[in-house]
């Protein structure tokens, strides 16, 4: 009996030690935290300060493709001004995947059954790593008539890696310190060139064949998810967006003072037909709409170029889906190379991606968020981790989502690193690069119903009595 009675001391010694060190891992330790804020306001400060290079960008294009380009930015212009408002009885649904290193165009024919999904491709001089259906994220400007280009022509001056700046609240900055275009502005000239080259590109292949529609209901363009449970930044992407809605239809041959006029008489209100969508809640869309899709607690993290994305979401069956917690910072992979370049240690780096997910998974272990699904004591079965963007093939990167998906923290199932439907393509690529663009042409209704953090309310604490008596009834 004495034996028995110290192997079940030794048994809830050990469970209390596991106890210990998983809250450890979800929460830094009180000593580290100013350091840690420290550490995260210098690799802020210098990224978002700064526009990093993403990769090698063409110095020309062949006469076919700029031919190819030209007409359809032509095209869409000219279709847009015939036709700005959106098409409410049978239109289709665009996802504009506007990420730091790359776009990623979709569309989508709602309610009907055939081939209703598609994916734009792109040239082979202006592919994003060599990818059939990732543009580079760059716009060329002619200082001579301030004018900006989709590719490169003798005399034009590259922009690069302006979202990363717009992110960190430094949208009105110059993109590039020899050029008076600020960030804003050469994102809201890249956005507009892009979805009248959209826009002609749709007319002339008709990529959907007969299930497509003739014009679009919505356009849904993706911003990080904290950005848009943040009043400025949502603001400032709110902007881009509307000033570049007002230059679709002048887009083949698109000025800065057009593009600065735009911007400057840019409203609050979001034109028709066109949305501002949290990237995650995209991806959650994307990852939901797939049938082996399991329900119960996940964190899913998104490395991109400039951006560290993570977020914690509970999927529930036939019910709302929703975001426990987020957090974005410029952690991405293109950041770890501008901070390593400005004399930031990579174990700084390293230590302030951490420092990200434990805010993050640390939030949704509270007992008033969700503890009950997520923290390492008291849940019932191991978290999900889904892995998404083109970051996480960096190796710290890699690392720290590997050391993540232990028992003591996330626990062990396997990492998932889902793809949108391979009917969107027939080529030979990488989708799951596809599943943010492929979840935001998702129905409007259906994305807006995953709440953000700030809308789902605490979960009331009721302290438990201390003594129970059970009544005549209960026996």
């Amino acid at each position: 009996m004495k034996a028995a009675y110290q192997k079940h001391l030794e048994a809830e010694q050990a469970a209390q030690q596991s106890r210990d060190a998983a809250q450890r891992s979800i929460k830094p330790h009180a000593d580290d935290s100013e350091k840690q804020k420290e550490r995260f306001r210098l690799i802020r400060e210098v990224v978002s300060t700064c526009s990093p290079t993403i990769e090698k960008r063409p110095d020309s294009v062949s006469g076919r493709t700029s031919s190819k380009i030209s007409h359809a930015i032509a095209l869409g212009a000219q279709a847009f001004a015939a036709a700005p408002d959106p098409d409410i009885d049978n239109g289709f649904i665009v996802g504009f995947d506007f990420g730091t290193s790359s776009l990623k165009l979709a569309v989508r024919q709602p309610y009907r059954a055939g081939e209703n999904l598609a994916v734009m491709p792109v040239p082979a001089e202006l592919r994003s790593g060599g990818h059939a259906f990732l543009w580079q994220t760059a716009v060329w400007y002619d200082p001579a008539d301030e004018s900006f280009s989709l590719f490169p022509r003798p005399g034009l001056e590259l922009l690069e890696g302006f979202k990363t700046g717009i992110i960190g609240g430094n949208g009105g900055r110059r993109a590039r310190l020899d050029l008076q275009v600020t960030r804003s502005e050469a994102a809201i000239a890249f956005v507009a060139m892009q979805m009248a080259h959209f826009f002609g590109w749709y007319g002339e292949e008709r990529p959907l064949r007969e299930a497509g529609g003739d014009w679009f209901l919505s356009i849904n363009i993706g911003i990080p998810v904290a950005a848009h449970d943040d009043v400025q930044a949502f603001r400032t992407f709110r902007h881009i967006v509307a000033a570049a809605r007002e230059l679709v239809a002048s887009a083949d041959h698109l000025t800065l003072s057009q593009v600065r006029l735009a911007h400057q008489q840019a409203g609050d209100a979001l034109p028709a037909g066109w949305e501002i969508i949290p990237e995650l809640t995209a991806a959650i869309a994307g990852y939901a709409a797939d049938p082996t899709s399991q329900s119960g607690s996940h964190v899913l993290i998104d490395v991109g170029a400039s951006t560290l994305d993570i977020v914690a979401f509970n999927l529930l069956r036939g019910e709302r889906i929703a975001v426990i917690s987020a957090g974005v910072e410029l952690l991405g992979s293109a950041s770890l190379v501008a901070a390593c370049e400005n004399d930031v240690q990579e174990a700084v780096f390293r230590s302030a991606c951490d420092r990200q997910f434990h805010g993050v998974f640390g939030d949704a272990c509270r007992r008033s968020r969700g503890s009950n699904g997520f923290s390492p004591v008291l849940r019932s079965r191991d978290v999900q981790l889904i892995t998404t963007g083109g970051g996480c093939a960096s190796e710290l990167h890699a690392e720290f989502i590997d050391q993540k998906n232990t028992p003591p923290i996330l626990g062990s199932l396997p990492i998932v690193r889902p793809e949108p439907p391979p009917s969107c393509t027939s080529a030979d690529c990488d989708r799951s690069r596809l599943l943010l663009a492929f979840g935001l042409t998702r129905d409007v209704p259906e994305l807006l119903e995953l709440r953000l953090p700030s809308q789902v309310p605490d979960i009331p604490i009721h302290r438990a009595p201390e003594h129970f008596f059970p009544s005549a009834e209960v026996t």
